[in-house]
């Protein structure tokens, strides 16, 4: 317990009345952790007029059993804090233009509506369409899920945007283009297809027919695109062949299917469940055969009296795809529709290709840009358009419902296409607020404290982007700086005017001459980063006062003297960030001083705000790429503690929107909060519970499970992990899990790329483990392999031997 002086900087819900006091209260928590038998609690009073009743207030509160260890207690009642996810403001698109932007690709990805800023006029060669319907592609699910390398992405629009196909109105042709004009329905491949407005060019558009809805036609281009190229282009399907088509109740497969029989050719089909096979054959489809049976490879023999088929348009993967490559007959051609096996680098049986039979991998992202061929498919899909009526079959989602979309695409249950819709009778999607970013004068100047290196160097190219245009970088080493040169010369060459200074900022004289001068050239102080920080780690019982005063020093004395030489000049400051460290937030073990020290920012800034004033203090998680854990090779060591280290551009995209916003304080960190719980006891208090995942279905918690295991035998954890991983796979196939064999591969029994994801989104859950989807694609791909690997990640115990290969 401390007394109610030392706190007056705490976590406060009123005036922050003496910042430093907070130092007290970060360093407490740092204290929680490094002596978890110690009970102990933080409490705040406000004190009144009335001493006694102040006292009993504070003996009730010492007394009362409660689970709370940080109580503030004001003239308007008891307050307990609570850290949050920082909400982002939200507003329904009615009469915004927008964007589905993705953030966090993988287990965790968020699919967010944002609003668009495009121009009103097509550049020269465009289009400009207002969509109306989106068709979904399993390129854009396994892009959210990480499922294949971001090299596959290359050459996309941006990194955020998502979708490829698309259907809607023309409002406006660019100079250069005929053929188009306002009013027109077209459909096309557009690279930014998820929003409402979009650019498309007209070698990659067709028209819509009047009778045609705008979901009908968005089903349409990518699916025809590919099999045109595909079977007309690279197999040249000719009448009386047989082709294979797999997965044919998708949007693919049911426009192969259409082409075939137009060419005269002959179907056979595969499918993954019942009700597609069911859904196949009502189309006319004659042999409809279990894509997730190996046994199709020999009924297809009989079907074709051991001939084989002319040409696979092939969608599966594993040991499904080798057998298909063996079908075929002499001269037969494999076109290849799946990514996997490529960005993986699976190898291919040689003895298949002595029947002169070709490999084709499938791409319409990497289509030659040959005009002739272009011009040829771009043909050839308008005339398909024209001969059949577009019937595709899809499932509509409003735009409102997107994430439940791609979730459903994601399960492969769907028949035909999944679209996502722009009806302006639907429920208006919520659209993103983000910030304005802040608005730096390139009149005045900028300081940087701790600029001359790290994370200071990198805020400081960052503040060169928002349009700072003169700098002030200080340090205690000033331009002897070890990156000094190279952050001169960065600055330099985006047009910076930077200067660098050897000062202390501690020292009240070399501050205050330092902002006379800048006055001086006629390049006054308009804003501060306080980024300086020294760190001496060690138990609190172990620091010395100097120790502890040269971590307090930069970042608490520092602060002081800019916010008091600020305030005393009048200086009009639009940003005035401090970078604080999630160490106050969880209380680091051995950097007590390090922890108070950041606390004492958010009091700051805090302080500043409630005086009207610019304040903004971000407790940072680890960094990957600059800074003390890039400099220190620390990333592996703090990711295995919960902290994923963010890039630096990652990090300012955060710094932009809150510094552009009302807050006063946030967290900032890519962290597992509960891998962080099990070696931090604070991170279990009530004040952070809503971070840390809650319990299961079974009613454990993710470390609650861990530590289960630990109790067990390395045979007896196995064997509970396989346990648990056959039901969540009986469960995903559709099957009873006896049937499922732990040494036999999953895709022996149908288990494709997203149901596998599906699976490590529980074991996410329930193990509180993030295994990479790739990690287990690139594995053998057994049940036996994969509770290896969870065993291996939860660190439990020296695993078993592996058994033997049969």
């Amino acid at each position: 317990m401390a007394d109610h002086a030392s706190l007056r900087g705490g976590p406060l819900p009123e005036d922050v009345t003496h910042p430093v006091d907070a130092t007290a209260w970060g360093a407490a928590r740092t204290l929680a952790n490094e002596c978890p038998r110690l009970t102990g609690r933080r409490v705040s009073l406000r004190r009144s007029s009335d001493v006694r009743q102040d006292a009993r207030r504070l003996a009730h509160e010492l007394l009362r059993p409660t689970a709370e260890d940080e109580i503030v207690l004001t003239a308007h009642g008891r307050f307990i804090p609570r850290l949050r996810p920082h909400p982002t403001p939200t507003r329904p698109a009615s009469g915004t233009s927008c964007s589905l932007r993705l953030y966090d690709p993988g287990l965790s990805y968020r699919l967010v509506w944002q609003e668009e800023t495009l121009p009103d006029r097509p550049g020269p060669g465009e289009v400009l369409v207002e969509v109306r319907a989106t068709a979904l592609n399993y390129r854009d699910v396994v892009r959210i899920l990480g499922l294949l390398p971001s090299e596959m992405f290359e050459g996309e629009i941006d990194e955020v945007s998502v979708g490829a196909e698309c259907a809607g109105v023309v409002l406006a042709a660019g100079p250069g283009v005929s053929g188009f004009t306002p009013g027109d329905r077209v459909m096309g491949i557009a690279g930014d297809a998820f929003a409402q407005r979009t650019l498309m060019v007209p070698g990659k558009m067709w028209r819509v027919a009047d009778d045609v809805t705008f979901a009908e036609a968005a089903a349409f281009p990518v699916a025809v695109v590919t099999v045109q190229y595909a079977l007309g282009e690279l197999a040249r399907l000719q009448p009386g062949e047989t082709v294979l088509v797999h997965g044919a109740a998708g949007g693919v497969g049911m426009a192969a299917i259409t082409y075939a029989w137009l060419k005269g050719a002959h179907v056979i089909a595969t499918a993954g469940n019942d009700v597609k096979r069911a859904f196949l054959r009502s189309c006319g489809v004659e042999y409809v055969l279990d894509s997730r049976s190996l046994d199709f490879a020999e009924r297809i023999r009989e079907l074709t009296h051991g001939r084989g088929v002319d040409v696979v348009l092939n969608s599966l993967a594993g040991e499904a795809m080798a057998r298909s490559l063996e079908l075929l007959r002499p001269g037969g051609r494999f076109l290849e529709l799946g990514k996997r096996d490529f960005y993986e680098n699976k190898p291919v049986l040689l003895r298949p290709f002595a029947k002169n039979i070709a490999f084709f991998g499938v791409d319409i992202n990497h289509t030659p840009r040959d005009p002739a061929l272009l011009s040829r498919i771009h043909e050839h899909v308008a005339r398909l358009s024209e001969q059949v009526r577009l019937t595709m079959p899809y499932t509509a989602f409003p735009a409102a419902r997107v994430q439940e979309a791609f979730q459903f695409l994601q399960h492969s249950r769907h028949i035909g296409k999944v679209v996502v819709t722009h009806d302006p009778l639907d429920e208006p999607p919520l659209v993103e607020q983000r910030a304005a970013a802040p608005r730096l004068d390139p009149w005045g100047s900028y300081l940087v404290t701790g600029g001359t290196g790290g994370f200071g160097a990198a805020t400081a190219c960052w503040l060169a982007g928002l349009g700072a245009r003169h700098l002030v970088l200080v340090s205690r080493r000033g331009a002897q700086a070890p990156e000094a040169a190279e952050v001169l010369e960065r600055l330099t060459a985006s047009g910076v005017r930077a200067d660098i200074r050897g000062v202390d900022v501690t020292d009240e004289a070399a501050l205050r001459a330092l902002l006379d001068d800048l006055e001086a050239d006629g390049r006054p102080l308009r804003g501060v980063v306080h980024a300086a920080m020294h760190l001496d780690d060690g138990p609190l019982d172990e620091l010395t006062d100097d120790r502890i005063e040269a971590v307090l020093a930069p970042k608490v004395a520092g602060a002081h003297l800019l916010d008091a030489l600020v305030r005393e000049r009048g200086a009009d400051v639009d940003l005035f960030l401090l970078h604080s460290s999630g160490a106050a937030t969880i209380g680091n073990v051995t950097q007590a001083p390090y922890a108070g020290a950041n606390l004492y920012l958010e009091a700051l800034a805090r302080q500043r705000r409630r005086r009207g004033a610019a304040g903004t203090a971000i407790a940072w998680g680890a960094i990957a790429d600059t800074g003390f854990v890039a400099r220190n090779d620390l990333g592996a060591t703090v990711e295995n503690l919960g902290f994923k280290p963010m890039t630096a551009r990652e990090a300012f995209a955060a710094a932009t929107d809150l510094t552009g916003s009302a807050t006063d304080v946030a967290t900032v960190a890519c962290a597992d909060w509960s891998r962080l719980s099990t070696f931090l006891p604070l991170v279990a208090s009530p004040r952070l519970q809503e971070m840390v995942p809650a319990p299961g279905a079974d009613g454990m918690r993710p470390e609650d499970m861990a530590t289960r295991l630990a109790a067990l035998s390395p045979d007896e954890a196995l064997s509970l992990i396989k346990r648990t991983l056959t039901e969540l796979f009986a469960d995903m196939l559709h099957v009873e899990a006896d049937r499922l064999e732990p040494d036999r591969r999953l895709d022996e029994y149908g288990m494709d790329s997203l149901m596998a994801t599906q699976v490590l989104v529980t074991i996410n859950q329930r193990y509180g483990i993030a295994v990479p989807p790739m990690d287990v694609l690139r594995s053998n791909g057994t049940i036996d392999d994969l509770a290896r690997i969870l065993y291996l990640r939860l660190g439990v115990g020296t695993p078993a031997p592996a058994p033997p290969e049969r």
